[in-house]
């Protein structure tokens, strides 16, 4: 592992924006449903990166990618626009007004395979960590960082709020379609979700375990944490993922009871986390995000399966009973629910669902390497999460080709160390990034 200062890592910033080859109607707005709302403190960051020769065959210029995204942007006109309040009820809404999404060039001197071979947490200098607020009217949902590496090759990153659809709308939905685009095809739209009105028997119901109601943070979207957090990284290879599965399902006969592997890894990373948390702060509930319904995929929003499963003495227990658990879910999906909760009072307060447990998240068939300009796939992929709360969150993402799984963990700081010796133990790491 390479360890880097983040000074001059990355420099020559340069700030731009791009809109639509289409104005937008006056007086347009988009209404955010209730399950986006619950998510307005959360955002995704995406890296590609591309090797010099991909690069210069994909042709990912400055000009190349400012004439595809104005093209491609006449289909995807709200996230063009600002956010604003309603004065009546305070709930939150966008503009349409065309503002455009931001553009930021940017150099590094460290070469691709440097790049990849760096703390991975480094990974946050090329995407934007800009959040929405504190003034609202200023603040776009989305945008795009492009980066020359000494090498040749270039990083692409993508900063995405999640009130505005979840990973798979972010990735497949939006910037896959990008690269349909510069390909020369013409760029299509997909249907956005509508608000629902809440359903009052439901919200007599218990609120949903996976939603958490925090402080409110006014114009200023951000989790309010109470630890600092960290976030790390590991590639579980192929020969490991084939070990995990011998060491876990070796007295397994039956193929039924075969468990996939986002379980299997969960099942370990869950254990790992409940003995360095022992005692009163032991992960016992958990939530689980996984890629919506083929039906709810067909909707532009946040269309993931949110669901909770509860264990007691997790530290104790056998990670293949813990993965089991994970894989047997006999609950009904929340967010549904978390979209009521939000609506009743109108989405004026302020709600977290990554971290409000720990949260373990399924992109396992998320088409990451779906961006494809003119046919030429990125050499890696990274996405993240800003804005986790306290009790941390597990991604685990596809790798090129099958290749394994790449997990990205954020937890508070001072249990970052604790668990990486409870994963050496376990075998399920053998170089942390």
């Amino acid at each position: 592992m390479v360890l880097a200062k983040e000074d001059n890592l990355v420099y020559g910033f340069r700030l731009s924006s791009v809109g639509s080859g289409k104005i937008t109607l006056p007086d347009t707005v988009h209404e955010p449903s209730g399950i986006d709302l619950a998510m307005k403190l959360h955002y995704l960051r995406g890296v590609y990166f591309f090797s010099s020769e991909t690069a210069a065959a994909a042709g990912l210029s400055t000009v190349v990618l400012k004439e595809s995204i104005f093209q491609w942007l006449v289909a995807h006109w709200r996230v063009l626009g600002r956010f604003r309040r309603s004065e009546s009820s305070g709930r939150p809404y966008i503009k349409c007004n065309d503002c455009g999404a931001r553009f930021i060039e940017a150099q590094s001197d460290k070469t691709l395979e440097e790049w990849l071979a760096m703390d991975w947490s480094l990974h946050k200098l090329l995407v934007s960590n800009q959040i929405i607020g504190p003034e609202l009217f200023f603040s776009p949902p989305v945008l795009f960082q492009l980066t020359r590496l000494k090498c040749g090759g270039v990083s692409i990153g993508l900063s995405w709020s999640h009130v505005m659809g979840d990973a798979i709308a972010a990735s497949e939905y939006f910037f896959n379609g990008l690269s349909r685009t510069m390909s020369g095809k013409e760029p299509s739209s997909i249907p956005y979700s509508e608000t629902p009105k809440p359903n009052i028997q439901n919200l007599k119901q218990p609120s949903p375990l996976a939603l958490k109601k925090v402080d409110s943070v006014g114009d200023h979207w951000i989790t309010p944490n109470y630890h600092k957090m960290e976030t790390f990284s590991f590639i579980i290879t192929p020969t490991q993922l084939n070990s995990l599965e011998v060491k876990l399902l070796c007295q397994d006969t039956n193929p039924a009871e075969e468990i996939p592997t986002f379980e299997l890894i969960c099942g370990v990373i869950w254990q790992c986390v409940a003995k360095v948390r022992q005692g009163s702060s032991e992960p016992k509930l958990v939530t689980i995000c996984r890629k919506g319904t083929k039906r709810a995929a067909a909707v532009w929003g946040n269309n993931q399966i949110i669901s909770t499963v509860e264990a007691v003495d997790v530290a104790n227990m056998d990670p293949k009973s813990l993965a089991a658990m994970l894989a047997n879910l006999d609950v009904s999906y929340e967010q549904t629910h978390i979209g009521e909760v939000v609506e009743s009072d109108n989405g004026a307060s302020d709600y977290i669902v990554y971290g409000a447990n720990l949260t373990f998240v399924n992109w396992e068939d998320a088409d990451f390497y779906g961006f494809e300009p003119r046919g030429h796939k990125p050499v890696c992929v990274s996405y993240t999460i800003q804005g986790v709360g306290d009790a941390g969150a597990v991604l685990v993402l596809p790798r090129p080709n099958g290749e394994g799984r790449l997990v990205n963990i954020i937890l508070p700081e001072k249990e970052v160390l604790g668990l990486k010796a409870e994963l050496r133990k376990n075998d399920l790491i053998l170089e942390i990034n």
